[in-house]
């Protein structure tokens, strides 16, 4: 509330406010029609608020499995965005009951922020949960128990914890009465997407849908593979615009789910779900595996951006000319280019990542609300033709051409304070791990990028976008939660604790530097909720 009234921002986003609802399916209603896909983008709740303030409504929550918390070993660093975008696993780090407090946080935040920064209505956004990979973990107790809380979390502690914070604080609110507080429902998911590993058998793939479609009785999305397209069709596609380089897992593709099957498949669940009056749709597409070939330290990474969007609307080609009317949402390589073009094919919501974990950063949603700005009336179904005329279009597009980009040698170490303070780290964080300080007051002039340990997951992207050497979730002032945190990392930082601040920093410093690093102390003992 305090940075919304100074700045008229939130984590840093410019505010956008959304118009009347226009984009709608038969179990949601939503202002804006894209937003952040499942992955790094949504998996705390400062991450969908900074999304939503930007006008993101649509929200892939990030994907659940049994395998979660300390359990699911990730290599680090997981991300790197020279151009296209390149990962490891992106199923959440948290544990699955973090994870579901992350996003009930998330929905009352969201909702408050509607009515209270007159951002939209209160339930003109979405979330859209993602599961996976296979039927027995999704039929595991701790999954199992996840969707019903999604659908049904008003008995929940955290919920009741939410509701309850709001009402004791009601009086500090200029628009959010308690007849708003009503409003929020206990329904936190509208819709789910089912993600399955690449390998998945097709009667499997079958099965979970069946199960969510009979038992949880919620509108679904099938997470398909661009492998869809067959190894020669990929790799040919690949090499004409330039991504020839990319060492494709010719095995993965026998394994995965083939078009003869996926289709026949589809239509038998489209059936089934309209036969129980449901919605049902694909979602387009998952990742592409390839080589990792040193880039990240696994044997496999997954591709996105540009090249996976070439996949993708392809993919979405050849399905929705043998399912007609089959709903799709589309993720893969979106942004200002191409964003217009999809929707006017009937493909929504659109979701994105890699165009989030470059230079902009959450600012690009607030350039995306402005391109829907002006609504005119789009299809709600897909149009098979018009899908397989983008497909042809973006083969010939110059824009989904491989660029070289020359590697620029970093040199200048990164300092501890006083960096350029470019804001680059912060912008690219998937996170919100770093925070740029304002101006520091009487003591300084400066601008100082503080870190903050809690948000981080070390996936490295902020390294990359860097102008000097050095890794800022590294190198940059840190900010601990505990004094367990703080005493086992490196980092030079501060941690609050029963009353005392605790600081490392440098054996030696320059006067300035020195004269900053306690501007900078000073600021966050008595400013710390600012961070």
């Amino acid at each position: 509330m305090d940075e919304y009234a100074q700045y008229h921002t939130i984590y840093g986003v410019a505010v956008q406010p959304a118009g009347p609802t226009q984009y709608a399916h038969d179990f949601m209603r939503i202002e804006m029609p894209f937003g952040p896909a499942a992955g790094p983008h949504t998996q705390l709740a400062q991450n969908i608020a900074a999304a939503y303030a930007g006008g993101a409504r649509f929200f892939e929550l990030k994907t659940v499995q049994p395998i979660d918390g300390t359990d699911l070993v990730v290599n680090k660093p997981c991300i790197s965005v020279p151009d296209e975008c390149y990962n490891i696993e992106w199923s959440t780090e948290l544990t699955v009951q973090e994870a579901f407090e992350e996003y009930v946080k998330a929905y009352f935040l969201l909702a408050f922020m509607a009515v209270e920064f007159q951002l939209g209505h209160i339930d003109g956004f979405s979330f859209n949960m993602s599961v996976g990979y296979d039927l027995k973990g999704i039929q595991s107790e701790k999954i199992n128990t996840f969707i019903d809380h999604m659908i049904h979390a008003e008995t929940t502690t955290i919920y009741q914890q939410c509701k309850s914070y709001l009402e004791q604080h009601m009086e500090q609110f200029t628009y959010f009465t308690p007849s708003y507080l009503q409003q929020i429902g206990g329904q936190i998911a509208e819709s789910l997407t089912v993600s399955t590993m690449h390998g998945c058998p097709a009667n499997e793939i079958e099965q979970i849908a069946s199960y969510l479609i009979q038992d949880k009785k919620i509108p679904l999305y099938i997470k398909l593979n661009p492998t869809l397209l067959g190894y020669d069709t990929v790799q040919q596609i690949l090499r004409k615009k330039g991504y020839g380089y990319m060492q494709l897992n010719e095995q993965q593709f026998a394994e995965d789910l083939h078009v003869e099957d996926a289709v026949p498949m589809l239509k038998r669940l489209q059936q089934e779900a309209e036969q129980r009056h449901q919605f049902f749709g694909i979602k387009l597409t998952n990742t592409l595996p390839v080589k990792s070939q040193g880039l990240l330290p696994d044997e496999f990474m997954y591709v996105s951006g540009k090249p996976l969007f070439l996949l993708a609307i392809h993919v979405a080609a050849k399905l929705s000319d043998a399912c007609r009317n089959i709903p799709i949402s589309f993720s893969g390589g979106l942004d200002e280019h191409n964003l217009l073009a999809m929707l006017k094919t009937g493909i929504f919501p659109l979701t994105m990542t890699t165009t989030v974990l470059k230079a902009h950063g959450y600012a690009c949603f607030s350039r995306f609300s402005k391109i829907f700005a002006v609504k005119p009336k789009y299809p709600m179904v897909p149009d098979s033709k018009a899908i397989a005329a983008l497909a042809e279009q973006a083969m010939t597009d110059a824009y989904y051409q491989k660029k070289d980009k020359k590697s620029h040698v970093k040199t200048e170490k990164l300092p501890l304070v006083n960096c350029r303070a470019c804001g680059l780290c912060v912008a690219v964080c998937p996170n919100r791990a770093n925070r740029m300080l304002p101006k520091m007051g009487m003591m300084s002039e400066k601008r100082q990028i503080v870190h903050i340990d809690a948000y981080c997951n070390e996936c490295g992207n902020c390294a990359g976008f860097c102008p000097y050497d050095g890794k800022p979730y590294r190198d940059k002032f840190t900010i601990f939660k505990t004094m367990e945190e703080f005493l086992s990392s490196p980092a030079m930082g501060i941690c609050h604790d029963n009353g005392a601040q605790h600081v490392r920093f440098p054996d030696t410093l320059d006067d300035a530097d020195e004269n900053e690093l306690y501007a900078l102390m000073k600021k966050l003992a008595h400013d710390s909720h600012e961070i």
